[in-house]
């Protein structure tokens, strides 16, 4: 008898795309927004903001990402967690010479 693989669905809006809380707090910053003002602009609740600034959620729905990208006025790519250089990834003294 065979077993038939059943296919995983995400949730509907959920995305792969994982934000960097440092990043989205530095932004919000910057933009001298309060959390609850961050949230108002993005049509999400001030919890749910927090969650994500303090990394208990890291991957948001997608409309709710591009509406933070568009409160903040940045690109939804500046919420994005950048890519680790290889130099960092399990080299001593970070890929320098000794």
């Amino acid at each position: 008898m065979t077993k038939r693989l059943q296919s995983v669905k995400q949730p509907r809006g959920h995305t792969d795309v994982a934000i960097d809380m440092r990043k989205l707090r530095r932004l919000r910053l910057a933009a001298g927004l309060s959390v609850s003002e961050l949230a108002r602009r993005a049509g999400c609740s001030k919890g749910y903001v927090s969650m994500l600034e303090h990394g208990d959620r890291k991957q948001p729905e997608a409309g709710k990402l591009a509406a933070l990208a568009k409160a903040l006025k940045c690109k939804i790519i500046d919420l994005m967690p950048d890519e680790p250089r290889a130099a960092d990834e399990g080299e001593p003294n970070g890929g320098e010479a000794a």
